[in-house]
């Protein structure tokens, strides 16, 4: 009686859970260690790049239970254990992974949600399942086929409640193949034993805003109100739809920020001060930035490049705003080429990156009239190289000036992209 007291006065959802989230343990580490039996048992760390300053995106049970985790860098990862096995990814590995798992959630339902590329959430809402097996034994079958289908080293927490977002809170909680479920009857103990930053979709800036705002627990951001959220910089929508969310109700498309930008960087192996090899490494990059936008049906206007110099310390960036919005790489590339040459050409260069901003939706705004033929059918033509390369790679397909040349950027799989193309 007195958490259903507590429950009505915070205003809780009290319906019975339907939502599941499905998220892979270790994902790329797991997958990996499936593929290669010999690399079961023992620490292992998939890194962007195969150098000392690239960031690890996922690491091993193993590697875990020492201290290596996902963000590190390689460096930081071997000086904990200087035996550290480390590998580039394999995005088709773990994309054809991805898609098994999609096919054993839509045995339960139809309403399936792709979040990533190793996370998932099901609606069992009107399912025979649900009344059948309930949201725990829909949880415990996804478990079972998932080790006979994939392989015995794949694993998945799955989180049962009312939305998408508090499932995702419940598969959080044990990451180590759980299995657990939030409801009005025990989110406030739940909540209790949270940090601000446990919560999905509040990163360091955000707690430090809220902080500021007198907000430090996961309670006190439940019991807050939009005055004080106002008092943390949030707007009015934005703060209601974050006190549904933390009441566990499904808010419609919210997504806290949109994205306000995409990017692409490189930490190359040998530093370098050739403009053929930086313009090669920057075509790349602009083709990769181009994809994810145009996966994300979006088109952008402030082109950016930023460069990290080495072995010297110091950085260079520029960017510039396009009089129409653009989404091909081609296009990418000519704006971001202009910007490179304004760099220092004596330094040799470490990093490389390029950006886009300005962000609009695809169909947004009108072309102009002498650009209204081409630009749809370069952007058909970069769509249908995209989808090759989603399937077989990065370097599947190559613009003919990088025939031959070294896979100097490597197919990336990006966290919350299923892009198919950042993990767990």
């Amino acid at each position: 009686m007195a958490q259903q007291a507590v429950a009505d006065q915070l205003g809780l959802n009290a319906a019975d859970p339907t939502t599941l989230v499905v998220d892979l343990n270790c994902a790329f580490a797991s997958i990996e260690q499936q593929h290669d039996p010999s690399l079961r048992g023992k620490p292992l760390a998939i890194a962007a790049y195969a150098t000392n300053a690239a960031t690890i995106v996922s690491s091993s049970r193993e590697a875990r239970d020492l201290g290596i985790k996902t963000g590190m860098k390689v460096f930081e990862g071997k000086a904990i254990f200087p035996r550290l096995l480390v590998m580039e990814p394999n995005p088709p590995r773990y994309r054809a992974v991805s898609d098994r798992l999609m096919a054993i959630l839509e045995r339960h339902s139809p309403d399936l949600l792709r979040m990533s590329i190793d996370e998932a959430s099901l609606n069992l809402a009107g399912t025979p399942d649900l009344a059948r097996l309930g949201p725990k034994g829909v949880g415990l079958s996804i478990k079972k086929a998932l080790r006979a289908e994939v392989g015995e080293c794949i694993t998945c927490s799955v989180g049962i409640s009312t939305s998408i977002w508090m499932a995702k809170q419940a598969s959080n909680l044990n990451k180590r193949d759980g299995l657990e479920r939030i409801d009005h009857t025990n989110l406030v103990s739940v909540f209790e034993r949270l940090r601000l930053t446990d919560l999905s979709g509040i990163a360091e800036a955000s707690a430090r805003r809220l902080q500021f705002a007198g907000i430090h627990t996961p309670l006190e951001f439940l019991r807050s109100t939009p005055e004080a959220l106002h008092r943390a910089g949030w707007n009015s929508e934005h703060a209601k739809g974050w006190l549904q969310r933390l009441r566990g109700f499904e808010v419609s498309n919210f997504e806290g920020v949109a994205r306000k930008s995409y990017s692409h960087s490189h930490v190359m192996a040998r530093a370098t001060s050739s403009q053929r090899e930086l313009e090669e490494l920057l075509m790349r990059l602009s083709d990769m930035v181009g994809r994810r936008l145009r996966a994300a049906d979006r088109r952008g206007r402030v082109v950016s490049i930023g460069v990290v110099y080495r072995p010297v310390a110091g950085h260079f960036s520029k960017q510039v705003t396009l009089p129409n919005p653009i989404s091909t790489g081609e296009e990418i590339y000519r704006a971001a080429l202009e910007l490179l040459a304004a760099r220092e050409p004596r330094r040799e260069v470490g990093t490389l990156g390029v950006g886009i901003a300005g962000l609009a939706d695809a169909d947004a705004g009108q072309m102009g009239l002498f650009t209204g033929e081409i630009r749809p059918r370069n952007e058909r033509l970069e769509t249908a190289i995209d989808a090759i390369r989603d399937r077989f790679g990065e370097d599947a397909v190559q613009r003919a000036r990088l025939l031959g040349r070294a896979k100097v950027v490597r197919d990336r799989i990006a966290f919350g992209n299923t892009g198919h193309p950042d993990e767990d």
